[in-house]
C-alpha cells in the first residue's frame, strides 16, 4: 500500500518571521552624502544592513518553497491517480475519456446524453463516475483535507484569498504615489534652473578647442555648480524619502497582520490541504513582495540622489558621463 505524507509534513517556519523583516528595513539616507556611502563606484550596494536584510528575505523564502518542491514527487503521483480514476469513473457510465478528448463529434453525442438525464439519472452517474476515487486508499481527498483544517489555518488561507484580490488596487495606489511624487519633485526641486556667479564656458568641457584656459574655466564652474547640484539631488531625495516613510507606515498594518495569521498557522505546518498550504505560502510570498517593493524603491531613490556626488566635477563637466 502506497502511503504519502500530508503536504505540511515537510514544512518548517522560517528563522525570520515576516515582520520581523519589515521591521529590519533601513530608513532612507537623509542627504546625497550619505546615498553615496550606500553604494560604491560602480553603483552596487554596500550598505551593510539592507545587503544582510535582502540574504535573509531569500532565505526566508527559500525556507518556506522547500517542503513544496519537496512534496512535487508526490504531487504528481496524486495528479496521476486523479487521471486514472477518472478514466476509472468514465467507463463505468459508458464514456470513453481519450474519446472525449479527441473526438469531438462523440464529445457532442455525451454531452447531449447528459442533457437529456433526468436529476436522479445525473445524480447516480456522479456516485458511478466517484467510486474509484472513493475507493482508492492511496488518494488524498483534498475536500475533506481542506474541511479537517484547524481554524488558524483556513483564517489565513482566507487571508490570502483576501489579499490577492486587494492586489491591483495597491499596485494602482504606488504609482499613483509615486507619479504624484515624482511631479513633485520636478515642480519644486527641479523646475528653478541653477545659478551660479560664474559663467559657463561656451566651448565644452571634452571639445578639441578647450584649450588649458577653457578647461580651467569649466573647473571654476564646475566648483561653483557642483555644491548647488549635491544640494539639488538632498532636496529631491527629502521628498522621496518622506513619500518612501509613508508608504511603509501604510504598509505596517498589512504585514503586522499578515505575521499574525502566518504564525498562528505555522506557516502551513499544520495544514493538512496542500491548497491550504499553497495559499498560505502565497499569502508569506506576498508579504515579501511587499517588503522587497520598499527595498527596491529605497535603492532607487539612494541610487539617483548618489549619482552627482560619484560623478563629482564630472557631473557638470561631462553631464551624460557614464557613472553613477
Amino acid at each position: 500500500m502506497l502511503c504519502l505524507a500530508g503536504p505540511s509534513a515537510l514544512l518548517a517556519a522560517p528563522a525570520t518571521p515576516v515582520l520581523d523583516l519589515f521591521n529590519r528595513l533601513p530608513d532612507p539616507p537623509s542627504t546625497a552624502e550619505e546615498a553615496a556611502r550606500w553604494f560604491d563606484k560602480d553603483g552596487k550596494l554596500v550598505h551593510p544592513p539592507l545587503v544582510a536584510l535582502k540574504a535573509d528575505i531569500e532565505a526566508h523564502r527559500r525556507a518556506v518553497a522547500a517542503p513544496m518542491q519537496a512534496q512535487a514527487p508526490a504531487a504528481m503521483v496524486q495528479a496521476r491517480m486523479q487521471t486514472d480514476d477518472m478514466t476509472k469513473g468514465m467507463a463505468n457510465v459508458g464514456i470513453d475519456m481519450a474519446r472525449m478528448q479527441s473526438d469531438p463529434a462523440y464529445a457532442k453525442e455525451v454531452q447531449a446524453r447528459m442533457k437529456s438525464m433526468s436529476p436522479e439519472q445525473l445524480v447516480a452517474m456522479s456516485k458511478a463516475m466517484s467510486q474509484p476515487m472513493n475507493q482508492n486508499p492511496n488518494r488524498r481527498n483534498e475536500a475533506k483535507d481542506m474541511a479537517d483544517d484547524g481554524p488558524a489555518v483556513k483564517a489565513a488561507a482566507e487571508a490570502s484569498i483576501e489579499y490577492g484580490n486587494q492586489q491591483t488596487s495597491r499596485i494602482q495606489a504606488h504609482a499613483t504615489r509615486w507619479k504624484d511624487t515624482e511631479a513633485e519633485v520636478n515642480s519644486k526641486v527641479f523646475a528653478t534652473p541653477l545659478k551660479v556667479d560664474v559663467p559657463k564656458p561656451r566651448i565644452e568641457f571634452d571639445h578639441p578647442g578647450c584649450d588649458k584656459a577653457g578647461i580651467a574655466g569649466w573647473d571654476a564652474y564646475a566648483a561653483k555648480m557642483l555644491p548647488l547640484m549635491i544640494a539639488r539631488d538632498t532636496q529631491a531625495l527629502k521628498l522621496r524619502r518622506e513619500a518612501l516613510m509613508r508608504e511603509r507606515q501604510a504598509l505596517a498594518p498589512t504585514i503586522t497582520q499578515a505575521d499574525k495569521q502566518l504564525k498562528a498557522a505555522a506557516y502551513g505546518e499544520t495544514a493538512k490541504s496542500s491548497t491550504h498550504q499553497l495559499r498560505i505560502a502565497g499569502y508569506d510570498e506576498g508579504m515579501l513582495g511587499e517588503i522587497g517593493l520598499v527595498i527596491t524603491k529605497t535603492e532607487e531613490i539612494a541610487l539617483r540622489a548618489s549619482r552627482t556626488v560619484h560623478c563629482g566635477a564630472q557631473a557638470v563637466t561631462v553631464p551624460q558621463a557614464v557613472c553613477r
